[in-house]
């Protein structure tokens, strides 16, 4: 049974931070990039990939790459061990491992999924 959160929202993984949730409705439906911020999100749940490799796999262009990741990293969306390396792997941060659910309810109602 899923849990029910503070504003009444149901997420499979329990309580979420109601802030995370306007923070990834602005990233992802309410800016311009968003539907490329999801993809990286998307693509880097199925396996931790650097900027070059995320390039290649979503066909963006890789400048546009390092910025969507900068976006997500300075928003605690998106992790790394070394920022400054240009091979840099990016993975979910553990928030947005635990509230992923947000994400995909959040493509579904915009209708990008």
């Amino acid at each position: 049974m899923a849990s029910v959160g503070r504003d009444n929202s149901s997420v499979g993984g329990g309580y979420f931070d109601p802030h995370f949730k306007r923070t990834l409705w602005y990233l992802i439906a309410g800016m311009k990039g968003g539907a490329n911020r999801a993809k990286i999100l998307e693509a880097i749940k199925s396996q931790p990939a650097n900027a070059n490799q995320l390039a290649s796999i979503l066909r963006v262009d890789y400048k546009t790459i390092v910025h969507h990741l900068k976006v997500l990293y300075e928003n605690g969306l998106a992790i790394t061990d070394n920022k400054e390396s240009y091979g840099a792997t990016y993975f979910l941060s553990p928030l947005m491992e635990r509230n992923y659910e947000i994400l995909k309810e959040i493509l579904e109602k915009i209708g990008k999924k």
